[in-house]
């Protein structure tokens, strides 16, 4: 017994101590990101031609950097924080993340109707809007929905015009983070957070083609929240 203690003492040590470490990375590496950002968009301003579009790159490149970055601060506070789930008003947290792409053409149909979620909730918008800006095309449109699943649950669509989801990549899409090349990467990691997050909550996420049987038409992202004021047990 007095060595499981002593053992677990030092357990809790290493971890405070890789914490800290984490903490100054990402704290650290945020800041630098910031400031070789505003320089790449001082760059841009003033380059032509091919300089221009090296300093494009670049900044693409920090954009990545900024986003793996806050995916791993997520993806801690997943693990570290007790799950406590509290009723959240849907509309208002889609209508804040929307904001967040002011370029990007998004229609949004939605309801107002509360969930049971935590402060990461915006975390999964984020990731699958954001995904959809990524990887469409040029005027790539974007399409929320939220609708009433059943007497419980709501069901939230997040769908594109973009090139789409190769039917053998749907299923495994959400893994890659875990799965791809059996190593761990950056590669999948906002999809990731989203199954963690809406798993969480309750519920599920999964993807279809948003023309039922035309991959190449698009994407469509679909998830499910729990209502708040449910009582499953009842």
């Amino acid at each position: 017994g007095i060595l499981r203690g002593l053992l677990y003492q030092r357990l809790e040590a290493a971890n405070r101590e890789a914490n800290l470490y984490l903490d100054i990375l990402t704290h650290d590496i945020k800041n630098a990101d910031n400031v070789a950002n505003i320089y790449a968009d001082l760059l841009i301003d003033e380059l032509d031609g091919e300089p221009a579009r090296h300093a494009r790159k670049l900044k693409k490149g920090i954009k990545k950097s900024i986003e793996i970055t806050a995916n791993v601060a997520t993806i801690r506070k997943i693990h570290e924080n007790q799950t406590v789930l509290a009723p959240v008003g849907l509309h208002a947290v889609i209508m804040s993340e929307i904001k967040h792409f002011p370029d990007l053409r998004i229609h949004y149909n939605g309801l107002p109707v509360e969930v049971l979620a935590d402060n990461l909730l915006p975390e999964v918008f984020t990731n699958l809007i954001g995904n959809a800006a990524k990887h469409g095309r040029p005027g790539v449109e974007v399409m929320v929905t939220v609708e009433e699943m059943d007497e419980e649950t709501v069901l939230v669509t997040i769908a594109d015009t973009g090139p789409g989801i190769p039917d053998d990549m749907k299923e495994a899409l959400f893994y890659r983070f875990e799965r791809e090349g059996g190593r761990r990467g950056s590669q999948g990691l906002g999809l990731s957070i989203c199954r963690m997050l809406t798993a969480r909550y309750g519920g599920r996420v999964w993807v279809d083609d948003r023309v039922e049987g035309h991959p190449e038409e698009g994407a469509a992202f679909r998830f499910t929240l729990r209502k708040a004021g449910c009582d499953r047990s009842a």
